[in-house]
This record gives C-alpha cells, structure tokens and sequence, in this order.
C-alpha cells in the first residue's frame, strides 16, 4: 500500500513546479518508524533542476552530471566546472584561482569534507563520472564550511538505484587519447545498494606545454580510477556508506624544445630557466658576468631531459545518517586519505665538480612526498518551527614525510640552487663572484649531492553553531560561530606554527518579490595550509585569514532564466601563493609562501538559462571585473610585486547547448581572459589575453536503439596558442593546448 504522506507530496511536487524544466527523480517510502518495510515503494516525481547551489543564502552555482559534460568536458578533474562560475581565473599546471586566491578548493563529498590534498597535483580526487550534482559556493558561507574556502565544491555522488544499470564509455582522439570508463549501479538485496567506477585514461599531451609549436615534447600522462560505494540501508532510522576512491596518475614533466624568434628579446626557453637564445645569447645580461658569454646550447628536448612525476590520491569514507525524529538528523563520517608523489629522472649524469657553466637542463631531482589524514567529522540538524538549527566539527590528524634531492645540472643551475635553500646544495664554497642572473657564485668541493628528509606532523579541529531563520515569508537569515584550530610542527628548524581563531558567520537573504532577491554576507574564513610545500624555503606556512564581503542582486525574468549581479571584497593576512618550489625551473614540484597581506574586490555578472523539460536552450554567461593584490614582504623576506601572479583584470565565460527532442545536443563554451599577470613577455608590459572555444556534439542515447550513442568534442576551436605564463617564478612558461578533437561511444545496460 502506498504511503499517503509520500503520495500528497509527489502530488504537491508535480502541482507547483510542472512547469519549471524537470528532472526525475525517485523518491523511496518506507512505512514504519522502526522496521525496515516488507516492500520497498518508489514514486517517480518530476522536481525542477535548480541551478541555485543548496543554500539560498550562499553565492555559487549547481551543476549537474549533464552539465558538466556538456561544459566542462566527458574527462578530467571535477574542478574543471568552477570555470563555469563567475569569478574563476584558470591558470596553467590544472590551477583554478576562485575569486583571487590560489587552489584553496574544499572537496565535501555526500556531506563530509575531505582533507586537503597535494598543492600542484594534476590526478583527479573525486571521479567526474560518479557525480550526480555539484555546488560550486565562493561566498556567503555557512559556519558549516571550512578548511579552505577560496571555493567549497559540496559534491552528492550518485545515489541509491533501484534495479542494477550501468554505462560503458570509450574515447579516442588525437594526441595518443585513449580514454575508458565502466560505471555500475544496483541494489545487493533489500537493503545493500553500490556504485562502482573505473577508469583509465592516457595522452600524449598531459600538461600545457612550454612552446607553442610543440606540444608532445615529453608530455605523456596517464590516470587511472577506481570507485566504489556501498550504501546499507540497517534499518528505517540508519543509512550507512562506504566509499573507496584510488586514483593513481604518471606524467613525464614536459620538457622546452625552443621559442620562435619572436621571444628573442625576452629569452627562448634555452639555459637556466630557459633565460637563453637559442644563438646562445642572455638577453640584457652583462657579457662579463659568469655565463653573460654568448654559448648555444641543446634545448632540455634535445637534451634529452627525462622527468618523470607518479601522483597518488586515495581515501575512504564511512558515514553513518541516523534518524532521531522527523526533525533531527545526524551523521557521522569517518575519512581515511592519503596523498603523496615521487618525482624521479633519467636525465644524463652530473659531475659537480666538473659542472658546465650552463644547460638546458636544470636539475636532476628526486623527490618524494608523503602525506596521511585520519579525520572524523559529525553533525546534528534539527528543524524547530523557522529555525534550522545544526551543529557538527571536524578533526584531522595529519602526519607527512617528505625527502628531496636536487641535483644541479650546471654552475648556474647550482648558484641558483644555493641562493634559494642552501640545506640542498652539495658542500662547497663561496667564491666572492656573482653570475649574470645576480646570484653568488657557489663552487662544489664534494661530487655528493645533498638529500634533505623532512618530516612533520599537525592537526586541525573546527568546531561550528548555525541557524538558518526563515524570519519572515521574504527575509532569510544564516548566521553562527565557527572555531579552528590548526598547529604543525616539522623536523627542521623553522618555528612551529600554532593558530586558534573563532570566525562569525552572517549571511542574509531578502525576497523583494517573486522575482528579486538580494543578499548580504559577512564572512570570517580560516584556511589550512597547504601540505607539503614551504617546508624548504623560509618559514612554514601559517592559516590564511579572510575578511569576506559579498553584496549581490538576483532577478528571476522567467522560469528558467535568472540573472544576478555581485560584488565581493577580501582582506586577507598571510594570503598564500603556490607555485614552483624552485622558482622558474619546472620540474614537477610546487612549493608555497605567505605574502604578508592580501586584497581582492570584484564585480560579477551571471545569466543562467535551463531548457524546459530538459529541451530547447541551455546555457550561461558570466563576466568579472578583479584586481588581486598583495603588499608588504612574503615568508622568504622578499618584497612582493604589486599584482598576484594570477590577477586577471576581466573574465568572461559564455557556454550554450541546445537539445533536441530526440536526446541529441549542441554545447559551445567560450573562456576569455584579458590575461594573467604571469603572462606578461617582455619588453612589453602587457598582459597577454587569452580566448578558447570548445565544441561538444552529442548524438543522445537513441542512436543505439536508446541504449547509447556517440558524442565529438573539439577543445580550442580555433587552434590558439597564446601565452598563460612566461618565465614566471611561480608558473614557469606555459602556452594553450592547441586543438584536439576526440570521439566517444557510450552504451548503456
């Protein structure tokens, strides 16, 4: 017999939002309060596919599965959809700078946060296809979110299923694409149901490459995924979960074959830190300095660099949802994560005491990197009458292990090395001379290069009060407290880092109409530090602090279209910049510095369009205006420079799709940006812009007999290959991907 209370719901569902696009989706009764029922009865109810992210009071977006596909590409990591939101400059090396900070990104994952992982990884974290929806949040957060807040992707995987199904997906394209993915979903009896992924995916074209005319020059990546989620239904009361995720990932640290003629006034990519020509020539460096003579020399490609990075990120997640009434609800989450690298070479041999005065190539390190979080997390939600009260925290043990050996390639390559972290050099001696890049001419007197072994340990709690108030029919109100706490110590001499700090939370929501909305918020934001970065140059890394504005308007024009205009500022105290732990020299490992102050404000356009009944337009448009800058001096003692490397004065991102009644569609995105800070080449004082269109045709699951179909992407269009960076300390020289085209079959069973 059906339950009445779920009947008068889905009624209710179909009554009010018909007429808006829908989606379906399969809501489970059960009759009883402490038994499981004799007979499981679904309702299928027709809901509306919000685009608003889970909280009204929050700035961000949803995406789903659908969209994420048609926009962000079929591949890659999840962080990808946050360049389909207002606010996002994306960097080279998979960086995504939300609203001017660096990748200060938080994965929750059906409710539980994750811990953070490897700044500068490339494998992915969370597997795209396993995603049922995705909230993108850059502001107006609720006390609930934390850890690092540049942006919160709250991501709900797929859920329980119903009957066993699944989805058999192969791509191929230029540039070695050969990419697979099997998804599977069911129920295991009565009350056990799973989710089971896997994936591999290579290219011969891994990362953006450091020329634009080559793009393959040592440049092959792979990745692998496994994902499971088992899902037991105990009882009427309890849900618990488990899931497994394993994603390994190998790419060769692509190498610099050599600019065109054009970047000979600025340096073609020959030498230290690619700072020769390829006649041999420094550009404006002083003749009489070490290495100011003009000397050809053999591109890192020709050369024969070989560079090598192994990534892995896996966790596990258990979580437990008990029912205590019809208005309480717990969960408990437990996570186990473990994220590391190994950096190794086959680079020709080095005699340090015999090195050449330059080379292509640079070091020969290896590395490796570890980094272990036990974390258990837990909340409380109880609804009493406007209010929505919740209360939960987060613990996490970290422990890490890091141990590095940099072998310089030739004396520029050591005089660098010296200048930045002397505890990595060989032993030797101070010549009293400095070379043409100004650094101090430092000579080995031992062929035994140093192997520098770090270890460290932290932990952070964050404890958190909220209430959501409906305070009237038109005003909303989140507001509460949030307490961190975050102390690291490592085994070398830098001082430990220790930071308590309570942070309050408001965020507001007022309906002028049925159409307009506008919101405030003021936002105190705690971040952790990245793991296993500054451990070598300067201090350790302290928490970020942020002072978090957002002002923002809302229009509703019909059912399906909304546009929003938004302002936010940022004020923030030992901002963090990530980039090359050697500056200037790519080989595979990122480091990380405090800049004493940071200071970010913006101005956001969003349009938003979602088909009717999943037919006809869908699509975005969103523009900003930014500027991030940093002053006083960062952790090393240096002056910072006036911009962040990653400012970028206008964004603008344009995606459009049209499906066809058939389940066939058309999506084409446009991402321009008036250039990075970073991307300046000299003499010009310029910023280099950057515009890429991307095509994704989908023939919809009829063309086999409506079990599948096929689907072309073509990434960058038209083929441009401008500047992201150049010669950046932090980024190093990176160009656009140029054009690719792949092809996917999927069928479904």
């Amino acid at each position: 017999m059906i339950d009445p209370y779920g009947l008068a719901i889905s009624m209710w569902l179909n009554a009010h939002l018909a007429p808006l696009e829908t989606t379906t989706y399969v809501f489970h009764f059960a009759r009883g309060l402490q038994e499981p029922p004799v007979k499981d009865v679904f309702v299928t109810v027709q809901v509306p596919r919000s685009r608003k992210p889970a909280s009204d009071t929050a700035a961000g977006t949803k995406r789903t599965n659908e969209d994420m596909k048609k926009f962000g590409g079929v591949t890659g990591d999840v962080k990808n959809v946050t360049k389909t939101t207002a606010g996002v400059s994306q960097d080279s090396a998979g960086q995504q700078h939300v609203r001017g900070e660096h990748a200060e990104i938080t994965y929750v994952i059906d409710g539980v946060p994750l811990p953070d992982t490897l700044s500068g990884r490339q494998g992915s974290v969370v597997v795209p296809a396993t995603i049922q929806s995705v909230d993108v949040l850059v502001g107006g957060f609720a006390p609930e979110y934390g850890i690092q807040t540049a942006a919160i992707l709250d991501i709900s995987t797929l859920p329980r299923a119903t009957k066993n199904a699944g989805e058999l997906e192969l791509e191929a394209g230029d540039f070695g694409v050969r990419n697979g993915r099997l998804t599977a979903v069911g129920p295991l009896g009565e009350r056990l149901s799973y989710v089971l992924n896997l994936s591999s995916n290579r290219t011969e074209r891994y990362e953006e490459p450091q020329q634009p005319d080559n793009q393959t020059a040592h440049n092959r990546g792979s990745d692998q995924g496994f994902y499971t989620k088992l899902g037991y239904l105990a009882s009427s009361r309890d849900r618990l979960s488990f899931t497994l995720s394993l994603n390994p990932s190998q790419h060769q640290v692509n190498n610099r074959a050599g600019l065109p003629d054009s970047f000979a006034a600025a340096g073609q990519g020959f030498g230290f830190q690619g700072l020769r020509n390829r006649d041999g020539a420094v550009p404006g460096g002083d003749p009489t300095a070490l290495g100011g003579t003009t000397m050809p020399l053999l591109s890192q490609e020709d050369a024969g660099m070989d560079i090598d990075s192994h990534e892995r990120n896996n966790f596990g997640l258990l979580t437990w949802r008990h029912q205590f009434s019809d208005r309480t609800v717990g969960n408990l989450g437990f996570v186990l994560l473990h994220t590391g690298q190994d950096v190794t070479n086959g680079n020709p041999a080095v005699d340090l005491l015999n090195l050449p005065v330059d080379n292509s190539i640079e070091f020969n390190p290896t590395a490796s990197r570890n980094v272990h979080h036990v974390q258990v997390s837990g909340s409380l939600a109880d609804k009493q009458g406007p209010h929505a009260l919740k209360a939960g925290f987060v613990y996490d043990k970290q422990t890490g292990s890091e141990s590095y050996q940099l072998v310089p390639a030739s004396q520029l390559a050591l005089n660098g090395l010296y200048a930045l972290a002397p505890n990595l050099a060989p032993a030797g001696h101070l010549t009293g001379a400095t070379d043409v890049y100004g650094n101090p001419v430092y000579v080995a007197d031992s062929n035994v290069s140093s192997t520098l072994k770090v270890d460290r340990d932290a932990h952070y709690l964050g404890v958190y009060l909220q209430d959501t108030w409906n305070v009237s029919p038109r005003l909303t109100a989140n507001y509460g407290l949030r307490f961190d706490d975050f102390a690291s110590s490592q085994s070398l001499a830098q001082d430990p880092v220790s930071l308590t700090l309570v942070s309050p939370r408001l965020n507001l929501s007022y309906r002028l109409d049925d159409r307009t909305t506008f919101a405030g918020s003021y936002n105190k934001l705690f971040n952790t530090p990245p793991l296993a970065q500054g451990a070598l140059v300067g201090q350790a890394i302290k928490p970020p602090v942020v002072d978090q504005y957002d002002l923002s308007v809302e229009h509703r024009i019909s059912a399906n279209q909304t546009v929003k205009l938004s302002y936010y500022a940022k004020q923030i105290q030992n901002q963090v910049d990530t980039g090359l732990l050697i500056p200037g020299s790519e080989i595979g490992l990122y480091s990380a510095v405090n800049l004493g102050r940071g200071g970010v404000h913006g101005v956001e356009f969003a349009y938003e369009l979602s088909a009717t009944g999943g037919v006809g337009w869908d699509g975005y448009v969103n523009y900003s205006y930014s500027a991030a800058k940093p002053n006083g001096q960062d952790s090393t003692g240096a002056d910072v420079g006036e911009f962040n490397d990653h400012d970028q004065r206008q964004t603008l991102g344009v995606g459009a799709s049209y499906t066809f009644r058939s389940g066939a569609s058309a999506a084409l995105t446009l991402d321009h940006g008036s250039g990075l800070a970073s991307s300046i080449v000299p003499p010009s004082t310029e910023r280099t812009p950057r515009t890429t269109v991307n095509l994704h045709l989908a023939t919809g699951d009829r063309l086999f007999q409506g079990r599948g179909g096929v689907s072309l992407d073509v990434t960058n269009l038209f083929d441009r290959r401008d500047v992201i960076n150049f010669q950046s300390a932090f980024s190093g020289t990176r160009f656009q991907l140029g054009r690719a085209i792949s092809l996917t079959a999927n069928y479904k069973f």
